[in-house]
């Protein structure tokens, strides 16, 4: 569960700077405008930057499932 969160903080962390420096640097941007560009910018920032996080959280997924399957095998043979 803890590299999930921190996949998912970091990727807060991303957004909230980009739309922080959005909202104080001046270019007059509408809320709904600064909010999707932050959302993008961090998206992308995230994609590039967070690689080994997403990994490894795909290898916990991995994991649980697999041992899920393997307790319902178990379960159906007993």
């Amino acid at each position: 569960m803890r590299p999930v969160l921190r996949l998912l903080g970091l990727r807060l962390l991303y957004f909230m700077l980009v739309f922080g420096v959005l909202t104080i640097a001046p270019f007059g941007l509408d809320l709904v405008l600064r909010v999707i560009i932050a959302f993008v910018v961090s998206m992308v920032l995230s994609f590039f930057l967070l690689r080994r996080e997403r990994l490894e959280v795909t290898e916990r997924v991995v994991d649980s499932v697999d041992a899920r399957r393997e307790r319902r095998r178990q379960a159906g043979k007993g």
